[in-house]
């Protein structure tokens, strides 16, 4: 089987995605009756083969569903991610990646996960540290990495059986992917989340990259279903020093970060 990239949906498939979802979406809130493939192809100005293509992705993906008829809606997890990117929860989690920035002397992160990707949505990094320029963990929103060999990734699939993991990850080439110490297998990638599970925190060391730590929590909504995923990342001899106030002060914020989330 051929390997995927999981870096491969390009921005313009995702942009056309969005819009196939918000035209069903909207159908949906006009009270009439929802769209079957050709109708939304003409609706959105798409070639049939194409719309159907790009729906079925989207099925797979999750956030659209077909009901009975074969008309489309859009899915209860397209909306809780959608809700993870509500601008005001966004612009209330900075202040928490601040702090924890500045305290630790390192890159704070915020990311969802979507299949097999990492997306990160807001980053924030302090102006300088003991252990060198914390500007290096400076990144843009947008920033996509492979689930499985990063600590936001581990965080966001603590939940998840060994059956599930095989599931997700099927087809998926694993070797050659992250870091020195990143999971080469599913049975890895268990092993590595059954000795993180029961303390609540990820320990990422040389995961993603040689020489970087990443300590990564999940954020819980208050139903207790994991929303997102709060990171800190820096040189592993800066930050063991601090690891177990780091443990106690992610923990603490992603509690503060999943009061955030609808």
């Amino acid at each position: 089987m051929t390997a995927r990239d999981p870096a491969a949906p390009a921005s313009s498939s995702l942009r056309t995605g969005l819009r196939v979802i918000e035209t069903v979406l909207e159908r949906e809130v006009s009270g009439r009756g929802g769209f079957n493939v050709s109708r939304l192809a003409d609706e959105v100005g798409m070639e049939r083969s194409k719309a159907s293509r790009m729906t079925q992705e989207l099925c797979d993906k999750g956030w659209l569903e077909r009901r009975e008829d074969a008309t489309l809606r859009v899915s209860r997890e397209f909306l809780a991610l959608a809700g993870a990117l509500d601008a005001g929860p966004l612009r209330r989690a900075r202040a928490v990646l601040r702090r924890l920035a500045v305290q630790y002397g390192a890159g704070a992160r915020l990311s969802v996960r979507d299949g097999v990707l990492v997306r990160l949505l807001r980053s924030e990094s302090a102006a300088a540290s003991a252990y060198g320029a914390a500007d290096q963990w400076r990144t843009h929103a947008g920033l996509i990495t492979p689930c499985w060999c990063t600590g936001a990734g581990r965080a966001l699939l603590l939940d998840h059986t060994e059956d599930e993991l095989a599931d997700l990850l099927d087809g998926y080439e694993l070797i050659g992917v992250g870091g020195p110490q990143a999971a080469r297998s599913v049975q890895d990638l268990v092993r590595a989340n059954d000795r993180d599970r029961p303390g609540g925190v990820v320990a990422a060391h040389g995961e993603f990259e040689h020489g970087v730590t990443e300590y990564a929590v999940p954020v819980r909504d208050s139903h207790s279903r994991i929303r997102a995923a709060l990171a800190v990342l820096g040189p592993r001899h800066g930050l063991a020093a601090d690891e177990p106030a780091l443990r106690a002060d992610l923990t603490a914020a992603a509690e503060e970060l999943g009061a955030l989330f609808r």
